[in-house]
């Protein structure tokens, strides 16, 4: 069990020994006896020891972090907040909900990435093939020369490279789309989902500013909760940063008047992961031709470096 699954695995069985009305205490009591996965019982016995020395639970979930059981610092943060207002079953929830998803969208960016790692992997394996046993053939043959074989050889790795690189740079672009969340939707996903425990703005913001890992708009909420502390408006201090588009601020000008901003901020976090579910779809549309381009630059380099000084020796082009 990895350890996004063993995280996914602990909340869910902790949030229905909660929803059953079972003590925090008694719960992770529970997760710690036998019979239970062994990365869930030993995080549950570690939180209980932690917790028995007088640590609350957001604290004891940081200490007893370890290579099988993680939350990150947003989900740490949500529960601290939670600790404040008595909605640890709420958020909870909303973590659970969240790691589902995210579960999810690993699962899918593996499926969108098979097809073109399996043809990298293909043309690695041929161009390691060719290297080893073709090209002793050809000079066996009479058919190559030295000087002809080491540039071949050359070309042939240049190729490779090549197809490598781009290929890990496929993976790495697509992961990213997939897995991790626009900062404009995790800023609102945050301000609702405080806003909805009773967290006052400015100390929602602040957790914003906590969880945010993006230096760009980590900066920009730094800044927002500086103007709200001098009485400027929510919807301005969003504006003057100048990072966030005319349809949030105009949103967030509604909230000032009508003082609906727990429902504006669900509004807005709604609308920017439509956007990521559409960057998404877009993406996986597009690996496939991606991956064709690769290839065919692959193929072309080795024609070039490789097939034509091959032909043009052997007499095949003059």
């Amino acid at each position: 069990m990895n350890k996004s699954k063993a995280t996914l695995y602990f909340s869910e069985m902790l949030l229905s020994l909660l929803k059953g009305k079972t003590s925090l205490q008694d719960a992770l009591g529970i997760l710690s006896s036998e019979g239970i996965e062994i990365p869930v019982r030993e995080y549950a016995v570690s939180l209980l020891s932690i917790m028995k020395k007088g640590k609350n639970l957001s604290e004891s979930l940081r200490l007893a972090a370890n290579n099988k059981i993680l939350f990150n610092p947003l989900y740490l943060s949500l529960i601290t907040a939670a600790e404040t207002t008595g909605n640890i079953e709420g958020v909870l929830d909303h973590i659970v909900r969240d790691l589902q998803r995210k579960q999810k969208l690993k699962e899918n960016v593996l499926s969108v990435l098979i097809y073109p790692i399996i043809i990298i992997l293909i043309a690695i394996i041929g161009t390691v093939i060719i290297i080893v046993k073709g090209f002793p053939l050809f000079v066996t043959g009479g058919l190559l020369r030295a000087d002809i074989l080491n540039d071949a050889v050359s070309g042939i790795i240049a190729a490779g490279f090549i197809l490598l690189s781009g290929g890990c740079l496929l993976f790495i672009i697509y992961y990213r789309i997939f897995y991790h969340d626009s900062p404009e939707y995790t800023i609102f996903y945050i301000l609702n989902l405080m806003l909805r425990g009773n967290v006052a703005l400015p100390q929602a913001v602040s957790y914003c500013i906590i969880s945010i890992k993006d230096i760009k708009y980590g900066k920009a909420l730094v800044m927002i909760k500086k103007d709200m502390t001098n009485g400027v408006t929510f919807s301005s201090a969003f504006a003057k940063t100048g990072c966030f588009s005319n349809y949030v601020t105009g949103w967030l000008s509604v909230a000032d008047v009508n003082g609906n901003i727990v429902e504006i901020c669900e509004n807005i976090k709604t609308y920017y992961e439509r956007k990521d579910l559409k960057k998404r779809a877009v993406a996986a549309r597009l690996i496939e031709p991606a991956v064709i381009l690769l290839t065919g630059i692959y193929i072309l380099v080795i024609m070039l470096t490789v097939v034509l000084p091959i032909l043009t020796y052997s007499g095949g082009i003059i």
